[in-house]
């Protein structure tokens, strides 16, 4: 059924009920009555009107309009108004009508819900005098009485006014928006995830070549000194071998003994002849002391760069563990010094920390990218000072530089991704952005201070208790 049609029948149906109710309760008979008529408001030139608003799954209107007279004739006051004031006749007339409206319109609803379900009716309301209504759409009937015309109108406006049912509809519509802001919430974890992965793979290897470097330094000294090593190990075994020959010639009637670079050995004062050939055995031997002790020295520091390297890395822990701030400092600075060049330029004054419960690959990386940018932005002649402090709750990293400085207008986008103050081709514009995110991830902060010309000042704070589970889990569950 279309919605024109709808108007119209239930108008007609309200119209039906209005006339046998008020020949029920009045005696009142209808004589005549007009076909359904379409407005788009409600127009009468009646001065007596009762009204009953609906609301619900639709907004509307049933009212009831006539002129005073006829309602006073309706209830069968014509003959006694002498003994009434006007005022009490009114009222009367109000109560009567009134009642009168909510019976007819209490049978009308009825039929009314089973197409606009979760309907709510108000008190009537009666006006005396011209009324005006805005557009709304309109069907009337009028009732030609005995008594005077009795006029009917039916309003309905499809505007959805169901709390109920608009809070159902907004719940479900809250059910899937969160739905997708979950589903573009981890999708973007997945993609700082990548950023992360994707910036760690950049810093590992553009200390790639400094590790190698720093590897190869040892490594060089080790095989270089491992090479003389055996070849003193030759000249003590021959030196040896010669000492033995010589104490068994000695030991068969002092025959000569020849050495084995050919030449004759001889005994003087007891101890055998020097040669150009031969080196001192003490010598050889105190040296090869220290050869070994130095190559000792540089398989521990091989040892130590691996073992930065892992843990910068992170690559054979996961997960929160407890560390000290300072060390993560230093074994960064330690990782980025072939990167870093001249160290000379960076000051420390570490604090006394309480442990961190973190991510230690993951801040290193902070350390890193904080402190790398201080000293690419720093000239040589500049300085750089890192600094540590704080208490039982906090630890807080602080890198301050004489560099150039940044603008308030770059400022502003420090922390956005790809954006960068560094020459095209010398930085990513990651960085930052993923600095941010993970101290972010550890419920930390990271703020920059800058002032052109005289330099910036990076402060990192990080909870020494961590918060990382709990702000993923929030992140999660933030729209629900």
């Amino acid at each position: 059924m279309n919605d024109t049609k709808h108007l119209s029948d239930h108008a007609q149906t309200y119209e039906e009920i209005a006339e046998r109710v008020f020949f029920e309760m009045f005696g009142i008979s209808t004589l005549d009555r007009s076909d359904v008529i379409e407005s788009n408001s409600l127009k009468t030139t009646k001065n007596f009107i009762v009204s009953i608003y609906y609301t619900g799954t639709v907004f509307g209107e049933y009212v009831i309009a006539m002129d005073e007279s006829t309602a006073q004739r309706v209830i069968g006051l014509e003959g006694s108004l002498f003994e009434q004031t006007q005022d009490e006749v009114r009222e009367m007339i109000c109560d009567a009508i009134s009642e009168t409206l909510n019976t007819i319109v209490g049978e009308a609803i009825v039929q009314l819900q089973e197409t606009h379900a979760k309907l709510t009716v108000t008190a009537p309301r009666v006006y005396f005098g011209e009324i005006r209504y805005p557009q709304f759409r309109t069907r009337s009937v009028t009732m030609q009485t005995q008594v005077g015309e009795i006029e009917c109108y039916f309003c309905l406006d499809s505007m959805r006014l169901d709390l109920a049912t608009s809070y159902d509809e907004a719940m479900e519509s809250l059910v899937e928006i969160n739905s997708k802001l979950k589903a573009a919430n981890r999708h973007l974890a997945e993609q700082q995830a990548q950023l992360v992965h994707s910036e760690k793979m950049a810093s590992i290897g553009i200390l790639a070549s400094g590790v190698a470097h720093e590897i190869n330094n040892p490594l060089f000294f080790v095989d270089t000194n491992l090479n003389a090593l055996c070849e003193y190990v030759h000249v003590i075994e021959s030196t040896i071998s010669d000492y033995e020959r010589l104490c068994a010639t000695l030991l068969d009637c002092n025959a000569p003994v020849i050495g084995s670079d050919g030449n004759e050995l001889s005994l003087l004062d007891g101890k055998a002849p020097t040669s150009k050939q031969h080196r001192d055995i003490r010598y050889v031997l105190n040296d090869t002391k220290v050869l070994v002790s130095e190559s000792r020295d540089g398989v521990i520091r091989i040892k130590d760069i691996v073992k930065s390297l892992k843990d910068f890395s992170n690559l054979d822990r996961g997960g929160i563990v407890d560390a000290d701030l300072n060390a993560i400092v230093m074994n960064a600075v330690k990782m980025l010094q072939t990167t870093l060049g001249d160290t000379d330029k960076i000051e420390f004054q570490l604090g006394e920390l309480a442990t961190m419960a973190c991510n230690v690959g993951e801040i290193a990386q902070v350390c890193s990218i904080v402190i790398l940018n201080a000293v690419q932005a720093t000239p040589n002649d500049g300085k750089v000072f890192v600094s540590t402090n704080g208490d039982e709750d906090e630890s807080c990293l602080i890198v301050n530089d004489t560099g150039s400085g940044i603008s308030a207008e770059d400022l502003a986008q420090i922390f956005d991704p790809f954006f960068t103050t560094k020459a095209e081709g010398e930085g990513t514009g990651l960085g930052l952005s993923i600095a941010y995110g993970i101290v972010r991830t550890h419920g930390g902060t990271i703020n920059v201070e800058s002032e052109l010309g005289v330099g910036t000042k990076v402060i990192v704070r990080l909870p020494n208790e961590s918060v990382q589970e709990e702000l993923d889990e929030a992140e999660c569950d933030a729209f629900i």
